[in-house]
């Protein structure tokens, strides 16, 4: 979860143009293997959520990584994010080299102007392009792909020992933060809603490729408890109706999102890595 400096000020929201809203179904995490995932439709995006705390940790993983990841993770002063880097970055690589049919060591990546990283084609044969986005909080992860279309996830454990309607001022746009103080008498519905706005955000950044030094108060998201997860506004871009947004639920006590690029019609969740 990301903390920075405080947001300067925003005009007042106006009204968002209409967007397609896609309702949450109920959700089911299907078993599956990196190494032979299902076959990913054209406008599907695939989620895998990866359990970074294994009783064993492959052996294996620390040898899938490249120099630079090795050296990322050796920044690490405490064991216990060292290994779970480790086993996000590896399970990573799988779960590529099931769509690509490539040797997961042997992948390479690249960063965007901002940062996002994405699959270096190999050779001069042209392929089509795998989207992806990696997103971890305590021993969970979240591997989101697509094809040939911009796609972000985000996760976040809950943390309820903290100023959620302090941070929500400092950081959401005033319509977001108006939503979350109308939930300020249930503390499990603030909580929600905080964390259900927080990954929401990150992930429309995410998946425009495009760092939290854009601002997360330039844009609304919806966070009400029931609500469908969507984008209501950007004041700096209103061709919002061209990404779809949709809540999962990682676990308890965690809140996720996708954002992805239309089109997007099928969202399929897969326990593996």
């Amino acid at each position: 979860m990301y903390i920075g400096r405080h947001a300067p000020p925003v005009a007042a929201r106006t009204d968002p143009p209409p967007v397609r809203v896609t309702i949450d179904p109920a959700q089911h995490w299907t078993l599956a293997s990196p190494a032979d995932p299902p076959p990913l439709a054209a406008e599907a995006v695939h989620v895998w959520r990866v359990r970074l705390d294994p009783p064993g940790e492959p052996r294996d993983a620390w040898d899938l990584l490249s120099d630079a990841e090795r050296r990322r993770a050796a920044r690490f002063v405490q064991e216990h994010h060292r290994r779970r880097f480790v086993s996000a970055h590896a399970a990573l690589r799988r779960i590529l080299a099931g769509y690509t049919a490539r040797p997961p060591r042997e992948l390479e990546f690249t960063t965007g102007p901002q940062g996002k990283p994405a699959l270096v084609a190999p050779g001069r044969t042209p392929r089509r392009r795998l989207e992806f986005n990696l997103s971890h909080s305590a021993d969970l992860a979240l591997v989101a792909v697509a094809w040939e279309r911009p796609v972000g996830v985000d996760l976040e454990r809950w943390e309820r020992e903290m100023d959620h309607l302090e941070l929500a001022e400092r950081f959401f746009s005033p319509a977001e933060r108006a939503s979350l103080r109308a939930l300020a008498a249930h503390r499990d519905e603030l909580v929600n809603g905080f964390f259900a706005a927080w990954s929401r955000k990150e992930a429309y950044l995410k998946a425009r490729g495009e760092g939290v030094m854009r601002g997360l108060h330039h844009f609304d998201v919806s966070l009400a408890p029931g609500e469908p997860a969507r984008v209501l506004a950007d004041r700096l871009d209103a061709a919002i109706d061209g990404w779809r947004m949709r809540a999962i639920v990682p676990d308890r006590g965690f809140s996720g999102a996708i954002v992805v690029a239309d089109p997007f019609e099928e969202l399929l969740l897969l326990e593996g890595g």
